[in-house]
């Protein structure tokens, strides 16, 4: 494996979604097929791989926050077998990004359907369709936006445990078109114009996990920064300006002297 190949480390990432644009990372999980497979074949660098991934990083959270209620919103690539029985058996719930190449036997028995239920034209759904040893249920729905003078329509669909109706299918809709921005604020902002985190910063592996965790801290303390206090107060700074007042911030509180009188203790006799 080359140098430059060496650079390339995957992680699969928890972000919990806390509205109003704030994104937080509650755990990461590195996708084991770099060093430590450096001199074995490429079939076995490809082993591990998301869904292998998504089995660790769920039995951890799983084990912090045994009574937390979860959701998973996740893109196609976990419409599988492995994450659905991993959600049943933690009692998680799910919005998993659908699309007919990823699981075609979904989307046939729901073609074949006589009749399906929908609101008005933008929504189509149905409850229990098999996939393998899970009944999923299926949503469709149309989105309708106006670009350049012209109405264009796309159409998304998710397959969910949570058992859909007309009352609340349009929350479903809008909890899976709320994943990107997950993507959004969460990853663009740390791979393009913030953390560029895509950058080597190091060959060694270690070095590149440990920035990557200090990335996903110090991405969360400057949303609280900006969307707590800037935000809330109508003060604008461009993101240079963000980055280095907060540095200066951390710098004055390490380095001031406490005013705290000293308490002195006194030994007692056993």
């Amino acid at each position: 494996m080359s140098r430059e190949q060496e650079r390339i480390r995957k992680k699969l990432e928890n972000k919990i979604y806390f509205g109003n644009n704030l994104i937080c990372s509650i755990a990461s999980e590195t996708i084991e097929n770099s060093e430590e497979y450096i001199n074995k074949s490429d079939e076995t660098i490809k082993q591990d791989c998301e869904s292998k991934a998504f089995v660790r990083l769920a039995a951890r959270i799983k084990k912090k926050f045994p009574r937390l209620p979860i959701i998973i919103a996740a893109d196609g690539l976990y419409v599988s077998q492995n994450v659905l029985q991993v959600c049943k058996e933690y009692h998680w719930d799910y919005i998993i990004r659908y699309k007919e190449g990823c699981a075609p036997s979904i989307a046939e028995e729901y073609q074949d359907l006589p009749e399906k239920e929908t609101i008005g034209t933008d929504i189509e759904f149905e409850n229990q369709i098999m996939f393998y040893d899970h009944n999923v249920n299926l949503i469709y729905y149309h989105e309708k936006r106006v670009v350049k003078g012209k109405e264009k329509t796309t159409e998304f669909s998710w397959i969910t445990s949570i058992h859909i109706t007309k009352n609340n299918a349009k929350k479903i809709v809008c909890a899976g078109r709320n994943r990107w921005k997950i993507e959004n604020q969460g990853f663009n902002r740390q791979k393009h114009w913030q953390g560029n985190i895509e950058h080597a910063c190091s060959f060694h592996e270690r070095a590149q996990k440990n920035h990557y965790l200090m990335e996903q801290i110090a991405d969360f303390m400057k949303q609280l920064y900006e969307y707590y206090f800037l935000e809330k107060n109508g003060i604008k700074k461009t993101q240079k300006n963000i980055s280095s007042e907060l540095l200066a911030s951390f710098g004055r509180q390490l380095t001031e002297t406490e005013d705290i009188k000293a308490q002195l203790h006194k030994a007692v006799p056993n």
